[in-house]
Parts: structure tokens; C-alpha cells; sequence
């Protein structure tokens, strides 16, 4: 097969296994069948979070204290099933529950935890007399688990007895009193998948610290402002053969996600890949034969070459200004750039602006001769191509002389 043929097969299947990028979903519309915590303002949360455990867990309590809600239990099961379960049905206990805490999109009560603060050692060493670690509030049992409200209590309850840290019972104390967007940054896609056991130590056995990944938790004074870990961050070491195998490099899609975004080959994101790498169909003839590819998709293009000057990985500007066509030959002024300038102008004035092209044309032109003997030989040359002359010469400029009688030449 020759070898234009394979680099154009190549092209066509990076390009068409390029990741798509999807537009930014809208959010979903709050779902009104979850508890509403402002209706429930006047009575006090331990009323109803007796326990770690989810309100209601204890058949129903207590949710059907005669105070709130024991009529709607007695009666046919109805809408207020839907709080905490998936579905009405006539046996409720039969029907699911719902994830709790649930997480979506919209957040009621978020937390205000500061990371700075109880990561600040010489902080908690003058109020309470000891420092944590990530693990402290991120590890049980040897596994990774989001805190709760047990974590919290192991220092924060009554029967810690810590004069200065807020007790459980004071809610407001981390909690804000109003329902808000949750950081979109943590709704993760549904295909990627994510294990901290496997990433306790790396492949030569080193252990990776907390801090390796969420390198700005440190310096978090709240939630919103806790951002995860982001793409860079993983290239540093699934880029690195000392640290992680061949097989799970970031050009390898099922490293993270359940599925590939493409069927024959795939060119990662530049988020992906490390700053020297190049995607796969950037050959050294690519350089040669890249118009057509950036003509048809230069968004694409622009993944990378963000910038159009000044880019060490030289963007359109550092060769496009600098370099010229390689139809630009020797004999390109005089034969070929007026025809090519005719059928493709917007392909000139990628380069050159107007002030380029009448700089030139303002001077009288070589075919034209020296002053004085064009006369005899300006017919035939406008027989051939009127366009050429007009381009100078307006028709008025023509009709100066062919409106008149006819000159009279010597044979």
C-alpha cells in the first residue's frame, strides 16, 4: 500500500476516534419529593437525628411520633412514601429506599468545613491539645470512606469533652441553614472509576501521600473551594514506567474508564497526556499534509495550540509567518499568484493583507514594457484575459482611447 495511502487511513481514523466534546448539561430541576429541612425549622435536628443512623430506619421512628406524622402512616400509603422511597406500593416496607444521604446536584444543609484549619498543626495543638491527619477522618478499617457524622464525633461529641471544638449538637456550627448547588466539579462521569487502595503505594512499593493528589486541600477554607484532584495530577505518575506499568499510561482509556471512547485508536485529550506528547497521527510528513486535517477540524487543533504565538510547540502563527507555501516557487510571482489569487483570495489574505498586494500592483507591471511601447501589444494581451487589465484600469480608463477614432500605427 503506498505510503500517502497508510498516512491518510491514519488521519481518518484519529480524527474519527477523537473524543467528542459534549456540551454543558443543564441542571436538573430540584426534586420536590425530598424532605424539605425549612419546614421542619421549628423543631430541633436532634429531634430527628437521634442517631448515625437515617431517620425513620427504626420502623419509621421517628417520623410517626403523634406530634408529626402518625395519621399519614395509618392511612394508605401516599405521597409521603416518596421521601424516602423510590416508589408508592401497598406494602411500603417492600418498597426501596432511596441513597441517603442522596447525592445529586442540589445539596440541603452543606457542610462548611475547613480543611486549612484542621490541617493547621499548630492550630489544633493550641486549642485542643493534638493534630489530625487525612486518615484520621478518611480511613476505617484500612479503606477509604467519605466522614460522617460518626467520624465527626470521635472529637466533636459531648463525651470527647474538647473545651474549645463545636459539640455535635451545635448543627450550625458546620452546617448552613439553606439548600445549594453542588460543586459541579464532583459530579464525576458515570464511567470513570476510581480506587484508593490501589493507589496507596506506587509500583516500586513507595507510598503515595494524600497530599500527592489533592495538593490544595491544605489551603481550603470550605467546601466550594475543595477542588479535586485534576487530570494533570494523574498524568505525573500514569506517565511515569517507574512508577505505574505500560499498561496503565493515560493513552490506555480503560485505566480509568469502563469504556473506550473509541474503536480502532484513540487520541487522548491534551489534559491527558504529558506537555511532549504528541498524538498518534503526528508523523514527520504530518507537517506536510496537515491543511486538510486543520480545514476540517481545527477545533481539534486548537485542543492543543491554544495560543498563536509564542507556543513552544509552534502553533499556525510560528510557521505560518515565517515559512512560505510550498507552491510559493521561483516563478510564482510572475506565472502563477495572479490565477491562484483570482480563485482562492481568502487563501492569500491568511498571510498577507491588502497593503501587500497594492503595494506591488501600484507599480507598473513588467509586461507592460518600457514607457511608450505597450500600445501596439496592450490589445492582444486584453483579447486574452480583459481581467487583468481592469484590475489596474477602470473601464473608463479604456473608453479614453477606444471612444475616440481608431490610432492610426505605422505597419
Amino acid at each position: 500500500m503506498p505510503t500517502r495511502l497508510v498516512l491518510a487511513v491514519l488521519i481518518a481514523l484519529a480524527s474519527a476516534c477523537s473524543p467528542s466534546r459534549a456540551s454543558e448539561v443543564p441542571l436538573p430541576p430540584k426534586d420536590l419529593t425530598r424532605l424539605s429541612h425549612a419546614q421542619h425549622a421549628q423543631l430541633p435536628c436532634s429531634g430527628c437525628h437521634r442517631s448515625s443512623a437515617r431517620p425513620g430506619q427504626d420502623d419509621h421512628k421517628p417520623c410517626d411520633d403523634g406530634a408529626c406524622h402518625r395519621k399519614e402512616f395509618l392511612a394508605q400509603p401516599g405521597p409521603l412514601c416518596q421521601v424516602c422511597h423510590t416508589q408508592i406500593v401497598a406494602q411500603p416496607l417492600s418498597a426501596p429506599l432511596k441513597p441517603y444521604p442522596i447525592e445529586d446536584a442540589w445539596q440541603a444543609l452543606p457542610s462548611r468545613f475547613s480543611h486549612k484549619r484542621h490541617l493547621d498543626k499548630a492550630l489544633m495543638e493550641s486549642r485542643v491539645g493534638f493534630n489530625i491527619t487525612c486518615s484520621d477522618c478518611h480511613e476505617r478499617d484500612r479503606q477509604r470512606v467519605r466522614p460522617d457524622h460518626a467520624t465527626c464525633g470521635r472529637c466533636h461529641s459531648a463525651e470527647a469533652g474538647l473545651p474549645n471544638a463545636p459539640r455535635m449538637d451545635q448543627c450550625t456550627s458546620c452546617h448552613l441553614d439553606e439548600a445549594r448547588e453542588r460543586t459541579r466539579a464532583r459530579v464525576i462521569r458515570d464511567d470513570l472509576h476510581f480506587d484508593h487502595e490501589r493507589h496507596r503505594v506506587d509500583r516500586r512499593g513507595r507510598a503515595i501521600r494524600c497530599d500527592a493528589c489533592h495538593k490544595q486541600t491544605t489551603q481550603s477554607p470550605s467546601y466550594a473551594d475543595h477542588t479535586p484532584p485534576t487530570v494533570s495530577t494523574c498524568v505525573t505518575c500514569h506517565d511515569d514506567s517507574d512508577r505505574v506499568p505500560k499498561g496503565m499510561s493515560m493513552r490506555v482509556c480503560e485505566t480509568c474508564h469502563s469504556a473506550r471512547t473509541g474503536s480502532l485508536t484513540t487520541i487522548a485529550p491534551r489534559s491527558h497526556l504529558p506537555s511532549t506528547e504528541r498524538p498518534l497521527d503526528h508523523t514527520l510528513a504530518f507537517r506536510r499534509d496537515h491543511a486538510e486535517v486543520a480545514n476540517r477540524d481545527a477545533k481539534r487543533c486548537a485542543t492543543c495550540h491554544t495560543r498563536m504565538s509564542g507556543n513552544p510547540r509552534q502553533a499556525c502563527d510560528e510557521c505560518h509567518q515565517t515559512m512560505q507555501p510550498a507552491d510559493h516557487r521561483i516563478m510564482w510571482r510572475e506565472l502563477d499568484h495572479g490565477p491562484e489569487a483570482a480563485a482562492d483570495r481568502e487563501r492569500c489574505a491568511r498571510c498577507h493583507v491588502v497593503e501587500f498586494c497594492t503595494s506591488c500592483h501600484a507599480q507598473r507591471p513588467r509586461s507592460h514594457g518600457m514607457v511608450g511601447t505597450f500600445m501596439a501589444e496592450h490589445g492582444r494581451l486584453a483579447r486574452i484575459n480583459i481581467r487583468a487589465c481592469t484590475t489596474c484600469h477602470g473601464d473608463s480608463f479604456c473608453a479614453q482611447c477606444h471612444s475616440a477614432p481608431a490610432p492610426r500605427f505605422a505597419p
